[in-house]
């Protein structure tokens, strides 16, 4: 398994847009690490995009993180996108999981749910 990077980006032009890219190998092992910078990302941020082309592997509590993310984004009114870039591992391990949806939760007003599947 490859060690776990984190990328954070602010985009110049709107400072309230950021980024964190996440490559390598996100499990239990990075759980604190990841979530630390969801949470201090979604502090900074109006939108947090969390691009994973560049995951070689994530378990479920990789997921579970995300999703935590994602609802407490929707709860603060803040966007919360990922991007999967149409990684093979993430996908699968969604499918895996159990997660996959064919619609987002009734909170999740703007479609961003991150278990439908492809960029959002």
């Amino acid at each position: 398994m490859d060690e776990m990077t984190i990328e954070h980006w602010q985009d110049p032009k709107a400072p309230e847009k950021q980024g964190l890219k996440l490559s390598g190998g996100v499990t239990i092992a990075q759980a604190a690490e990841l979530k630390e910078a969801l949470l201090n990302a979604l502090g900074q941020a109006c939108e947090l995009t969390v691009e994973l082309s560049g995951l070689t592997d994530i378990d479920l509590t990789g997921l579970q993180l995300l999703g935590a993310a994602h609802r407490s984004a929707v709860a603060s009114g803040k966007r919360f996108v990922v991007e999967d870039g149409g990684n093979r591992v993430f996908l699968d391990t969604v499918e895996a999981a159990g997660f996959r949806r064919q619609a987002g939760c009734n909170q999740d007003t703007e479609g961003t749910c991150i278990w439908l599947g492809g960029v959002h």
